[in-house]
C-alpha cells in the first residue's frame, strides 16, 4: 500500500471540560476490521480489538468510513461517532461522567487480571480502575517476576490463581511469588494457607468450586465471586454443567441463560452465607485470558480516597463493598448501617428499616432486597424501602439487574462466538450485588436449615471426591480439613456460639 493511500487519524479523548483523559477506543472500518496505533495496549472484546488511549493516539489508516467508540469504565457514558476520512484528521471525543463513585467514598478494583504490570497500568487508566491485581502465578509462574522496587501504590504484582478440579481461588496481595509447586493432586487448602500467612485476600470463584465450602468453613476464605468471568462485555459464557460438580442430589439446576448463570453464582454464595459464614461479595473479569476489559466486573469498596492497596483489600475483606458490571447499588439499614456492618439484637429480636437505591444510565429491570437467600421485596423502580422483622440471625443484601442498550440489536449479534468451552452468547444483562449487612440475635448469626443440610451432603460428596483425587501423600491434610469443616458446620448450628470467620 503506497503512502498516498494512507491518512493520519488522531483520536483525542477528553472529559466534559475538554481535559485529556485515558479511555479505551475502538476504530473499526465498514468491513468490520479494527485499526490500531503502531504501539498500543490492546484488548479483544468479542469480534473487535480495542486499544488503551492516554489522551491522544495517532493511527495510519486507508481513506474510508470509520466507526469510533470510546469507553472509560462504568461511570462514563460511551462516546461514539462515524466519519469519513479522506485526509489527515483529528477528532475529539468527549466523555461524560454520569456518576462519581470516588466522591461518594468508594474506590474500585477487582481480583482476576492476567496482565503484566505495564499492560495492567495502561488498562487501569483507560478503565478508571483504582486498584489492580496481577496474577503472576497461575498453576505455576505465568508472567515474569516483577522487580521488587519500585512498588506500585495501587497494584499487587505477585498474586496467584490456583485452578484445577478442586476449584479456582485467587490469592490477592501476596508480597512475593507463590512458593509451593502446583500439583493438581493436592487440594487448594495448602496454597490458600500459604497465601493467608502472607496476608493475602482469599477469593474463591463463585458457582462451582468444589472446595470452597470446606475452606470457607475453616475460616480460610474472605471473598466469593458473584460477578465473575462468566460475564463479558455484551456476552456471557453458559456454564450450567458446572453448577453441581459434586453430583449432590437435590441441588438446583440452572438454564444456560444469562439470568441462569447469575442465579448459579448468587445462589452458591447464598448457600455459604446461610451456613453462618461472613463472606464479602467478589468479582473479576479474567482480562488477559477472556475477552473483557480490565474492571468490567469490578468491586466498589468504601475506603478513604487516599487508601493504599493494602487498606483497600482489608476493607474488601470486611465486606464494605458492592460488585457490579454497570448499576451502582447502595444499601443501608436504619439509616446508618452499610454492607460489612453487624446489627446486634437480644434474643427477643427486633426490626430493621432497610433502604436500597440503584443508579444507572441504562434501563433498570429489577431491584430486590434479599434476606437469608430469599427475596423479600422487589421493584422496577430505582429505590426500595421495607421494614424487616428479625427473629433469628440473618444477613441482608441487595441485587439489581438492568438492560444494556448502548448498542443496537445488529451490533449485539456480532458478539455470538463459539469457543472451545462451549460458546459465548450475546446478552444485555447487567447487574450489581452488595455484600451483606449481618444481623445477630442473641449472639447468633444466620442459620438456614436447608442450606446446612445441603452443606452436610456436599461435605460427604467432597470427601468421596478428595479420596479419589488427592495423591496419597496429600490425603491426610485434606481429609482432616473435611473432618474439621464438619465440626465447624455443627458449631454454626448452635446460635449461642456466634460462629463467624
Amino acid at each position: 500500500m503506497g503512502a498516498a493511500e494512507i491518512v493520519q487519524f488522531t483520536v483525542r479523548t477528553v472529559d466534559e471540560y475538554t481535559k485529556p483523559i485515558s479511555a479505551r477506543v475502538l476504530v473499526r472500518d465498514d468491513l468490520g476490521r479494527s485499526w490500531l496505533p503502531p504501539v498500543a495496549t490492546t484488548v479483544n472484546i468479542g469480534p473487535d480489538t480495542w486499544f488503551a488511549c492516554d489522551g491522544a493516539a495517532r493511527l495510519d489508516v486507508p481513506p474510508g468510513r470509520y466507526h469510533v467508540t470510546v469507553e472509560r469504565g462504568p461511570e462514563y457514558v460511551p462516546a461514539t461517532g462515524s466519519l469519513t476520512l479522506a485526509g489527515n484528521t483529528s477528532r475529539e471525543f468527549q466523555l461524560h461522567q454520569w456518576i462519581d463513585l470516588r466522591a461518594l467514598g468508594y474506590r474500585s478494583g477487582e481480583n482476576h487480571l492476567h496482565l503484566p504490570r505495564g499492560a495492567l497500568e495502561s488498562m487501569m487508566r483507560a478503565e478508571d480502575l483504582g486498584f489492580g491485581s496481577s496474577l503472576q502465578w497461575w498453576n505455576g509462574a505465568r508472567l515474569p517476576v516483577p522487580d521488587l522496587a519500585p512498588r506500585a501504590k495501587n497494584l499487587t504484582l505477585f498474586d496467584a490463581e490456583v485452578e484445577n478440579a478442586w476449584g479456582a481461588v485467587y490469592c490477592v496481595g501476596l508480597s512475593k511469588p507463590m512458593a509451593l509447586p502446583w500439583n493438581p493432586a493436592r487440594a487448594n487448602l495448602a496454597f490458600v494457607e500459604a497465601a493467608r500467612a502472607d496476608g493475602a485476600l482469599i477469593c474463591y470463584q463463585g458457582g462451582w468450586s468444589r472446595e470452597a465450602l470446606v475452606d470457607a468453613l475453616l475460616g480460610r476464605v474472605d471473598v466469593v465471586n458473584v460477578g465473575d468471568n462468566l460475564f463479558h462485555r455484551h456476552k456471557f459464557m453458559p456454564r450450567a454443567r458446572y453448577a453441581n460438580l459434586l453430583a449432590v442430589p437435590g441441588l438446583s439446576d440452572y438454564p444456560d441463560t444469562a439470568d441462569g448463570m447469575l442465579a448459579l453464582t448468587t445462589e452458591a454464595y447464598y448457600r455459604l452465607l446461610n451456613c453462618g459464614l461472613r463472606l464479602a461479595a467478589g468479582t473479576g473479569s479474567a482480562t488477559g485470558v477472556k475477552s473483557s476489559p480490565a474492571g468490567y466486573n469490578r468491586s466498589y469498596v468504601r475506603v478513604d480516597g487516599n487508601a493504599t492497596v493494602r487498606e483497600f483489600l482489608e476493607a474488601w475483606r470486611q465486606g464494605r463493598n458492592f460488585v457490579t458490571n454497570g448499576p451502582m447499588l447502595f444499601l443501608t439499614a436504619d439509616g446508618r448501617h452499610e454492607p460489612g456492618d453487624t446489627i446486634k439484637f437480644p434474643k427477643s429480636g427486633g426490626a430493621v428499616q432497610v433502604r436500597v437505591q440503584v443508579q444507572f444510565d441504562q434501563p433498570l429491570r429489577s431491584l430486590a432486597i434479599v434476606v437469608n437467600g430469599k427475596t423479600i421485596a422487589t421493584t422496577a423502580q430505582g429505590e426500595l424501602e421495607v421494614r424487616v422483622p428479625v427473629t433469628e440471625g440473618s444477613w441482608i443484601a441487595a441485587v439489581a439487574t438492568a438492560e444494556d442498550h448502548t448498542i443496537s440489536d445488529a451490533e449485539l449479534a456480532r458478539y455470538a462466538q463459539q469457543s472451545p468451552l462451549g460458546g459465548e452468547t450475546p446478552t444485555r444483562l447487567r447487574f450489581a450485588h452488595t455484600s451483606p449487612i449481618y444481623v445477630t440475635v442473641g449472639g447468633g448469626g444466620a442459620r438456614v436449615e436447608a442450606a446446612i443440610d445441603e452443606a452436610r451432603r456436599m461435605l460427604d460428596a467432597f470427601e468421596v471426591f478428595a479420596r479419589k483425587t488427592a495423591a496419597p501423600e496429600f490425603q491426610p491434610e485434606i481429609l482432616q480439613a473435611v473432618a474439621d469443616a464438619r465440626k465447624r458446620l455443627g458449631w454454626v448450628e448452635q446460635p449461642q456460639s456466634g460462629f463467624s470467620r
